[in-house]
């Protein structure tokens, strides 16, 4: 009678502990809350602004600008859920913080706020974006005059070079 019951004592749990989920490295536990894949095409959702701004002139409709927007979408998706970019960034994340920092973002990301944070950052950065766009219009004159300058000087040394 004992065995019975240890056997199906036994039979009843084991499902569900062979189910559990593999503790996951560190920085695998940190890109999972961070949602990587989801923010990373948010993020590009964000910045369409920028695409849209680029495409102005193209007079395109409503309708065709909603193509265009789900063709960058997809395009974002495919981006989001290449290996190579999942990759790169544990590369990134690994030499820029130590594992002690990795597990204090985790437990910040588990946090109201650092959820929060992870919720608008994407919709954040896009604006920024824009914005620094805008700026960068605004002052894109010096920098193409000191290009012109040292283009200019680099030209006329190599004139004096060939002589």
């Amino acid at each position: 009678m004992k065995s019975i019951l240890f056997l199906a004592f036994t039979l009843l749990f084991l499902p569900a502990s062979a189910q559990e989920p593999a503790t996951l490295a560190p920085i695998d536990e940190l890109l999972k809350i961070m949602k990587f894949e989801q923010t990373v095409i948010d993020g590009g959702e964000a910045g369409f602004v920028m695409v849209e701004q680029s495409l102005a002139g193209q007079d395109l409709n409503k309708e065709e600008m909603g193509e265009v927007k789900d063709a960058f979408l997809a395009y974002m998706s495919k981006v989001a859920s290449d290996p190579q970019l999942k990759i790169k960034t544990k590369a990134i994340y690994e030499k820029t913080f130590t594992d002690d920092e990795i597990t204090a973002l985790i437990s910040f990301y588990k946090t109201p706020t650092g959820q929060k944070s992870l919720e608008v950052m994407p919709t954040i950065t896009g604006e920024i974006m824009v914005f620094s766009q805008q700026l960068a219009q605004k002052h894109v004159g010096s920098f193409q005059n000191a290009l012109t300058k040292i283009l200019e000087r680099r030209a006329s040394r190599g004139e004096l070079e060939d002589e």
